[in-house]
């Protein structure tokens, strides 16, 4: 009889990933690193999404890269300064 028990290497599994894990993850990447405006970000937005679905079409993309690459672009939008807000 086969034991369906997976083999126990005495480390703790990690927590699964949530988008807010990502999206802080991403946020964290940032320090340092000034947000575009909101304004510049707009400008920009579909040329990113563009090459993520490209990525995403060729096949080669990793689950984890794209869901990252998703939470940056949150991060990105929540973060944008408005002109009311230019530092963050």
């Amino acid at each position: 009889m086969e034991d369906s028990t997976p083999y126990h290497t005495g480390t703790t599994p990690e927590p699964p990933l949530t988008t807010e894990a990502l999206i802080a993850q991403a946020h964290a990447q940032r320090q340092g690193i000034p947000y575009e405006s909101r304004e510049q970000l707009l400008e920009r937005l579909p040329e990113r999404l563009r090459a993520l679905a490209d990525h995403v079409l060729s096949g080669q993309a990793k689950t984890g890269d794209v869901a990252y690459a998703v939470a940056a672009l949150i991060d990105s939008v929540e973060n944008a300064p408005t002109r009311d807000r230019r530092l963050h």
